[in-house]
């Protein structure tokens, strides 16, 4: 066999390391573990609940002690008195049940609604979900049980206590969201306990005066409507707080969005300038209210803002460097922990995958200018980058979707790189370059 029969080995478009992202790709690791644990003490958790709920109606001693097992679970889990920082997996959904559930005891002993206060290991917004909205629901399945065997003294304090939460209720303004929704579900389950009492009183049965415990109860208020009232403020006050992060964050974005366009022009001093009125408005005008109200540092306002930094900084440096001195492209990538502003593996990553959008726009430029040497380093950039994303293993939910994008981008690359290698062979004549085409169309 001849020496020429024996294929070459591939072209190496990536010269040199691939981006290093071992240090992430544990974080990512190390979050996805926990997100398992949660999940697995949240199995454990809806297991007890069902032993406890099925000897409800069985025997209230075993009920009783169902239920302190049930506690001492739920509060080995969570901490006795809940912060504002979002829980793991669906542990809310567990919490929201047991609220329900100690509701459901509550109204039996007492016939009224469960205060907050007895609450402390659950927000506002699982209380809300569990012990009012929650309960509402129970208490429609009670009353057609009660309803059964002509029970109307028990139908009606369920009416009443469903009525005089539903009245809370309408003091409320829900945003469209769960919340909202079991809302809704909460005139539903109002109106067949009234229709039960209607029937009831169809067929000849009324309530029975005799009764001192229903009239007790009937006299005595049924809500803590105090507390409720401390609830909805804050509630507000949390809304108030959504619609500023929501505003603030148009600003942030838009400054991002337009120092990346400046790069593009090759306007270094505008970019500059724009990027720290970017990191001046996450800092100054955003954080505070995260870390006053931790649940919106997970909203897409704010990650959109974050991703769109990370984007943005990461192609400035990539363009000019760290110190910011490069006049031809630099090619450096910055590590999570470069960035002066905290940013989660997500947000990272996610800003990562749109900067190779930007740099396959750059290599445009380029190719248009026969810049053979620089549509090598946007190859070699993405293609590094994409490497190094396939080495993380399990990617944070919506990577995914971008390395599709990411995969044609270093396609057309290397497509562009070929075409150039035909113009240079053909003395510097003009061809057709499909790959420089399809990068417009996409840019545009």
């Amino acid at each position: 066999m001849s020496s020429t029969s024996i294929p070459s080995r591939p072209f190496p478009y990536q010269k040199g390391a691939v981006l290093e992202l071992s240090d992430l790709a544990d974080t990512i690791s190390a979050a996805e573990d926990q997100r398992q644990e949660a999940y697995e003490t949240s199995r454990k958790i809806q297991q007890s609940q069902v032993q406890a709920l099925m000897t409800l109606e069985l025997d209230e001693a075993a009920s009783k002690e169902a239920e302190v097992k049930l506690q001492e679970l739920v509060l080995s889990s969570v901490a006795a008195t809940a912060d504002r920082n979002p829980r793991e997996a669906n542990l809310s959904y567990r919490l929201e049940e047991f609220c329900c559930f100690k509701a459901f005891n509550c109204f039996l002993e007492t016939g009224r609604l469960l205060p907050p206060s007895r609450c402390e290991f659950a927000t506002d917004e699982e209380y809300l979900a569990g012990a009012c909205m929650g309960l509402a629901q129970d208490l429609q399945r009670y009353g057609m049980g009660r309803a059964t065997v002509r029970d109307v003294n028990s139908v009606t304090i369920a009416r009443d206590l469903v009525s005089d939460i539903m009245d809370e209720l309408l003091q409320f303004d829900f945003r469209n969201g769960p919340l909202r929704r079991k809302y809704d579900g909460t005139k539903y389950a109002l109106k067949t306990l009234e229709t039960l009492l209607y029937e009831l009183s169809v067929t000849g049965s009324t309530v029975n005066g005799d009764e001192p415990d229903a009239k007790r109860i009937c006299l005595e208020p049924l809500v803590p409507k105090d507390e409720l009232e401390a609830l909805r403020k804050r509630m507000e006050h949390r809304d108030e707080l959504r619609e500023t992060l929501i505003k603030k964050c148009r600003d942030g974005q838009k400054a991002a969005k337009q120092s990346i366009f400046a790069l593009h022009r090759g306007d270094r001093q505008k970019a500059t300038q724009l990027l720290n009125q970017c990191e001046m408005c996450i800092t100054n005008d955003l954080l505070p209210i995260t870390q006053e109200e931790p649940p919106l540092r997970s909203s897409g306002s704010f990650t959109s803002v974050l991703e769109e930094y990370a984007e943005a900084k990461l192609f400035h440096v990539w363009l000019y460097g760290k110190v910011d001195d490069q006049e031809a492209p630099a090619g450096e990538i910055l590590a999570p922990n470069d960035f002066s502003i905290e940013i989660k593996p997500e947000e990272y990553l996610g800003g990562l995958c749109d900067l190779t959008g930007e740099v396959g726009r750059y290599a445009v430029q380029r190719g248009t200018a026969r810049d053979t040497d620089g549509v090598k380093l946007c190859l070699k950039t993405n293609g590094s980058i994409q490497s190094a994303l396939q080495m993380i293993g399990r990617l944070p939910v919506g990577i995914n979707k971008k390395m599709d994008q990411l995969r044609r981008s270093v396609e057309k690359l290397e497509r562009m790189l070929y075409e150039m290698s035909l113009t240079e062979a053909a003395g510097g004549r003009a061809m057709a370059t499909g790959a420089a085409e399809s990068a417009t169309m996409d840019e545009s």
